[in-house]
């Protein structure tokens, strides 16, 4: 071999080297990894209280090869435990928990920032791999809101309603309650001033046991504090009516209302029954509160001027609230449920009057309670209207108190021309004979109202 040869020889391995280690270098992974610190919505920090833990991603291309969380209190630095506890594999995300402190005694900073480090193991960097260091702020939050009941009513009755006013601080809240047996939830408007919060609540007529109201706020940070509502309160003395459900009822009726319904019809006039009295009993009871629930902005925002509220003029009362309707079909029971209304018939298609300003937040076919008229009042208190036959109004449209909205009817399940008049708060519905009673207004109401008013300017209780 010549030694020009040998140089050509030479050349070509060294450019195969060169080709071969670009080629390795072309294909290390030189992304840093991707951190992913859990905030609140649209926030930049995280609020924190030394207790919760903050939940952390990381994504990259390689292995993770090390993790780290620092807590940065004026210059000082102080490594948290973190804990892996979720891995990814089709996605390469990894999901750790930071820790609490162990020990938060002496520790006085409203403001820290956390670092978090992580490091992968790619070749790159001379085999040290990418890192990625992400600092966020936080805001160290270590006290509960401070709530308190100014004013509430007295008693509250099974399948009745309650009123209470609550005073709620805290610079950093985010959400703010009231629970009836730590269950069912209702909604806190704004009252009279900053800070002051009114709700009107039901006991659920089907819920047994009295196990307490609380008002519950949470601020950003995940602290919490409840505080008990003083209520007395009373169960509900049920009636039972026994109902024979015949044929013509299930084909007429029934059957009808779940056709109208978009629901499948059984095959049995047992099953046909049934499904019409509670499955699509309960998603009526489901629409009803959602449209309340939905309008609560608008709610919150409606001069709340409710009086009490008139019997329709000159009808009979037919069947009253808390009723417990059992159903037999050929002698054999096959259903039961509440009736959870008024209702009220004298002449067919009698008309139909509010006795409340409001806005209408529902017209439509609602199952078993028919053509049916859901009416605002503030607060998130409404009215519901049923079975009519006519509706001289329309969603959106603002009532008066003695104007007609419609006519009385038989639409739905019913065996008759009549009106059935609930009340519902917050979409549940509760008992209307409370809100039929002027007397009962004044105590509960309109009573527990002014004395809030009295306290939050500064009068004594």
């Amino acid at each position: 071999m010549d030694r020009k040869s040998g140089l050509l020889y030479i050349s070509i391995a060294v450019m195969l080297v060169v080709v071969i280690i670009l080629g390795v270098i072309l294909t290390l992974d030189r992304d840093e990894p991707t951190i992913y610190v859990q905030t609140e919505v649209n926030q930049k920090n995280i609020y924190w209280n030394l207790q919760t833990p903050i939940k952390v991603e990381v994504s990259d291309k390689s292995k993770l090869k090390s993790f780290q969380a620092i807590l940065i209190d004026n210059q000082k630095e102080t490594i948290l435990e973190s804990e892996l506890v979720n891995q990814d594999e089709a996605t390469g995300i990894l999901t750790f928990e930071i820790k609490p402190l162990k020990s938060v005694e002496g520790f006085k900073a409203t403001e820290a920032i956390l670092r978090v480090k992580a490091k992968d193991s790619s070749s790159w960097n001379f085999f040290d791999g990418n890192e990625t260091i992400k600092d966020t702020d936080l805001i160290i939050d270590r006290r509960p809101p401070q709530t308190s009941v100014i004013s509430n009513s007295y008693m509250i009755k099974q399948g009745g309603s309650g009123i209470l006013i609550a005073e709620i601080n805290d610079e950093n809240l985010k959400d703010y309650y009231v629970t009836f047996n730590d269950e069912v939830i209702f909604e806190l408007f704004p009252f009279h001033k900053k800070n002051f919060y009114i709700s009107i609540i039901t006991w659920p007529i089907d819920l047994i046991d009295f196990k307490g109201v609380k008002v519950v706020a949470i601020d950003m940070a995940g602290n919490k504090s409840s505080t008990k509502v003083p209520f007395y309160y009373d169960r509900f003395k049920e009636k039972v009516d026994n109902l024979s459900i015949s044929d013509d009822f299930i084909y007429g009726v029934s059957k009808n209302v779940l056709e109208l319904s978009n629901m499948d019809i059984p095959t049995t006039p047992q099953e046909i029954f049934v499904k019409a009295n509670k499955d699509l009993r309960s998603k009526n009871l489901t629409t009803m509160r959602n449209v309340v629930i939905k309008n609560f902005a608008d709610s919150q925002n409606m001069p709340f001027d409710v009086k009490t509220f008139i019997r329709m003029t000159n009808a009979k009362t037919f069947a009253m609230f808390g009723e417990r309707r059992h159903y037999s079909y050929k002698n054999e029971k096959i259903d039961e449920a509440w009736h959870l209304g008024m209702d009220w018939a004298s002449v067919k298609r009698a008309s139909i009057v509010t006795t409340n300003p409001g806005k209408v937040i529902f017209r439509g076919y609602l199952g078993i309670y028919g053509e049916s008229i859901i009416i605002d009042h503030g607060l998130g208190l409404a009215s519901l209207y049923a079975h009519t036959s006519s509706q001289s109004v329309d969603v959106g449209d603002m009532v008066s108190a003695g104007q007609e909205i419609g006519n009385t009817g038989s639409t739905g399940a019913v065996f008759g021309d009549h009106l059935h008049f609930g009340i519902l708060v917050q979409g549940i519905e509760a008992n209307p004979n409370e809100w039929l009673d002027a007397n009962w207004m004044k105590l509960n109401l309109t009573n527990t109202i002014n004395s809030a008013i009295k306290i939050i300017d500064g009068n004594k209780r």
